[in-house]
Parts: structure tokens; sequence; C-alpha cells
């Protein structure tokens, strides 16, 4: 299989959240890391946004990111 990365991805099993509108985050784990996006895995991707943000340390800080693939239990997300 092609990788059409530009970037190096990292693997990495790291606790995460996402935020969207809904009041309450979104748990989720990041698989892989790159300079430019993430692949993450979620309970159900259906309903998930366009547009998120994904945060490591409980909201302190956050990076945007724009989906850009979904599977049942994973999406790929590239950083704003």
């Amino acid at each position: 299989m092609h990788e059409r990365r530009k970037f190096p991805r990292t693997h990495v099993q790291r606790p995460a959240r996402l935020l969207t509108e809904e009041p309450l985050p979104i748990d989720c784990l990041v698989l892989d890391l790159t300079n430019s996006g993430a692949g993450i895995r979620v309970q159900d991707s259906s309903p998930l946004p366009g547009t998120l943000d994904l945060t490591f340390d409980s909201g302190r800080s956050h990076r945007s990111c724009r989906l850009v693939w979904r599977l049942a239990d994973r999406i790929g997300v590239e950083f704003r």
C-alpha cells in the first residue's frame, strides 16, 4: 500500500478528548500522530461534526482539527 502522508507517522496509544459544541467532551484514544494530523479511535464516529478540538490535558490546551475521514470507530483529523 502506498503511503500518502506528507509527514512520518508516530504510533502512540494516548488517551485524549474531543471537544465539540456538545457540553461533554468525547473520550478517545489517539493511535498515531503526524505534524499535520492524527488517527483516533472513538466509540462511534457518526455524531462527530466536521470541525472539533483535540486535547490531551483535560482542556487546558487544544488543537483545532478538521475531520478528514471516518470509519465506524476511527477518525482521521487534520490540524488547522
